[in-house]
């Protein structure tokens, strides 16, 4: 480049930055007057959620009647108690891995699908997606069966019975 085109170039940017100051100094917008703002709103949610209608339209600014946040309420409690029975299921299971003799160098993951009685007792457990590992496969189901029992299902999740699907993971040293 030329010593002129840096000159011009240098101009150009002095100018463009004075121009951007002076415009942040003499131009700004003029602050709000309580006029603008006759009144004061404030939004409280208690919910993450936006509230829907039965058939799947917005309520936006519609309040919720009471008996709609108790149902959610309870639903959520239910949502809890659902979870925390999977997890104790999961805890189970995966507390007998190693029953299987020479079970405890498999390393791999596998999902079954088991099917739960009210009373919590696992009318089938079937290997719903293998690990590639038969051996790891069979572990894994015998673990799955010797839990059958054992973790009582909450009388939240009805009477019906239940399809619940659980991976059991083998990982070196994993205990």
């Amino acid at each position: 480049m030329s010593e002129l085109s840096n000159d011009t170039l240098k101009i150009g940017i002095s100018l463009a930055i004075l121009c951007h100051c002076f415009g942040l100094m003499f131009l700004t917008a003029p602050a709000p007057s309580e006029e603008d703002f006759p009144m004061t709103v404030i939004v409280k949610l208690d919910s993450a959620q936006a509230a829907v209608s039965e058939q799947g339209q917005s309520l936006g600014m519609e309040s919720v009647s009471e008996n709609s946040l108790t149902e959610k309420k309870v639903a959520d409690k239910k949502r809890e108690i659902y979870l925390q029975y999977l997890e104790d299921v999961s805890l189970c299971i995966h507390a007998r891995r190693f029953l299987e003799p020479n079970s405890h160098g498999l390393i791999g993951i596998a999902l079954y699908k088991i099917r739960v009685n009210a009373d919590g007792i696992f009318t089938a457990a079937d290997i719903y997606k293998s690990s590639g590992n038969k051996q790891l496969d069979r572990a894994g189901l015998t673990a799955v069966r010797a839990c059958s029992g054992f973790v009582k299902r909450p009388p939240s999740t009805g009477v019906q019975p239940m399809n619940i699907y659980q991976e059991v993971r083998y990982q070196y040293r994993l205990r």
